[in-house]
């Protein structure tokens, strides 16, 4: 994001430059095609995890036509969905249904690049690896073709009223809007319903309103009344790692302070 800006703002010439990868975070269908256009159509965007490196990649001819999504297991690597297990873990071929719908836990079988351990820590190990499986934590879905999406974290998911409810499904529609930079969702406690959920908006227009916002996700047709924020706040930036992951859990430390 901050290279698509600079390049806006001062456009140097790019003939040279002979692809990008990116990681850390879903890239949007909006951003991919900014990127595609500022920067260049070579453009591969990967997810992985610390124990087991990179996993998934789109490649350049599945862009933009897939961005949102993590794309397909790397040819050395086998990336499921399964149902999501409350306690312990769901079998390896328990899967969830393909098709881009039902939200399961993503698990990567990797034994070119995963230890499949942490060292002396076997309480952990056994938290996470099981039948030669990382069970990551990450939720998310999966089509026919095994294009994963990202829905979010199991300790990132909001429940309010009832109702699951995945942060970077909120976060993608809102990223759409021109005006939005970036945004962050996060669930704030509330009385009645549990949780609420509390947009965080880096707006790239400061023009840009609450109200604004308000009626495009009341007309969006993917954000259901149960999703849409309850709270908006601008912000200048949101927190992220070193990687470019936004971090929910530092955002949710923020939002539970100004409660």
């Amino acid at each position: 994001a901050m290279l698509a800006r600079a390049q806006k703002s001062r456009p140097a010439d790019l003939s040279t430059l002979r692809g990008i990868v990116t990681m850390g975070a879903p890239f949007g269908k909006a951003a991919c095609e900014s990127y595609m256009k500022l920067l260049t159509p070579n453009i591969f965007n990967g997810y992985g995890t610390t124990e087991s490196f990179w996993n998934t990649f789109l490649r350049p001819y599945n862009l933009p036509e897939m961005a949102g999504s993590a794309g397909q297991s790397c040819t050395d690597d086998e990336v499921r969905v399964v149902r999501v297990c409350k306690n312990g873990h769901a079998d390896p071929d328990d899967l969830a249904a393909r098709d881009n719908s039902e939200i399961g836990e993503i698990i990567i079988r990797s034994p070119a690049k995963s230890a499949y351990s942490y060292f002396n820590n076997p309480e952990l190990t056994a938290q996470k690896f099981y039948k030669g499986y990382l069970y990551t934590g990450d939720l998310g879905t999966w089509n026919e073709q095994e294009f994963i999406t990202i829905t979010g974290r199991k300790d990132d998911m909001i429940v309010s009223a009832g109702e699951n409810i995945y942060p970077t499904q909120i976060e993608t529609i809102l990223n759409e809007y021109p005006k939005v930079a970036e945004s962050g969702v996060v669930g704030v406690p509330d009385r009645l319903r549990g949780e609420t959920v509390a947009a965080y908006i880096v707006p790239s227009d400061d023009s840009l309103t609450e109200e604004e916002l308000k009626k495009y996700c009341a007309s969006h047709p993917m954000m259901s009344p149960y999703k849409r924020p309850r709270s908006y706040h601008f912000v200048k930036e949101l927190p992220h790692t070193a990687t470019g992951k936004l971090m929910h859990h530092k955002l949710r430390e923020i939002a539970l302070a100004e409660a």
